[in-house]
């Protein structure tokens, strides 16, 4: 598991001159998500909520199911 304060304070962010450009949240967390009812919506909204307060300067993605966070933008799978 990393250390996201530890990668800010390393300045790995392109918006602090590092390399990394784009970050994501979970990864089709959506199933899990169903499964666990209530507290899997809870906790989808607890990590979006998480990720935008680090301010890290670089965009974060999730991958778009029907209730996502309203702050996430949707992106197209081809």
């Amino acid at each position: 598991m990393f250390n996201m304060l530890g990668m800010i304070r390393s300045k790995l962010f392109a918006s602090q001159g590092g390399p990394i450009i784009l970050s994501q949240i979970e990864n089709e967390y959506g199933a899990d998500s169903k499964a666990l009812g209530a507290a899997g919506h809870a906790y989808i909204n607890w990590a979006a909520k998480m990720a935008v307060g680090l301010d890290t300067g670089v965009p974060w993605v999730m991958c778009k199911e029907d209730d996502a966070p309203v702050m996430q933008r949707s992106v197209e799978q081809k």
